[in-house]
């Protein structure tokens, strides 16, 4: 076996998903192959991927509940992430976001109507909560967004608040912050 080919196969297989996806996911978006809200709500479901939570648990009884805007334009391509599994065994739950009430959800994926609510509730649970809150627009900046999504040249870009994952207590994979336009 050479030398080059033996150094490829210690990598593993998440490293192997991660390469791919940043070579799909970098390419333009084009209306003819998929849409914009349907290539973002593929990064929300591999930021899962990337992404421990406080514990060590992805969710409650395995499961990992995305909870979406009923007004954003991501619900439609979310909920189709129904029943998915994650890298970790979870399943993907997806459900409207209730303002009141951010406890149940693992993910948030706020839409511009929800910020400012969303964000002050936030701000009221304690440190370590285990939500991440991500938003689809690169540039709202607010110390509890851990993931702001945008479309960027015709491409879709992503900032990562390490800051903002602090406080929730989530890890973000290395990979994925190499992967980020902006690392605040």
């Amino acid at each position: 076996m050479s030398q080059p080919l033996r150094l490829l196969r210690p990598l593993s297989l998440g490293l192997w998903a991660l390469c791919a996806m940043s070579i799909f996911l970098s390419a333009p978006a084009r209306a003819t192959t998929m849409e914009e809200v349907d290539l973002k709500a593929a990064y929300i479901y591999n930021f899962i991927q990337f992404i421990e939570w406080p514990g060590g648990e992805s969710g409650t009884r395995h499961e990992m509940t995305v909870c979406v805007s009923p007004f954003s334009p991501l619900k439609r391509p979310l909920t189709a992430l129904e029943g998915k599994q994650t890298s970790k065994g979870a399943t993907v739950r997806v459900k409207l976001l209730e303002i009141t009430d951010l406890r149940p959800c693992r993910v948030v994926v706020l839409y511009s109507s929800d910020v400012v609510a969303a964000l002050r509730l936030l701000r009221t649970l304690p440190p370590g909560h285990g939500i991440l809150t991500i938003t689809d627009e690169l540039t709202f900046v607010d110390p509890e967004i851990v993931i702001a999504l945008s479309q960027q040249e015709g491409r879709i870009v992503f900032g990562i608040s390490a800051d903002a994952a602090a406080r929730a207590g989530l890890s973000i994979s290395s990979r994925l912050l190499r992967l980020a336009k902006v690392t605040r």
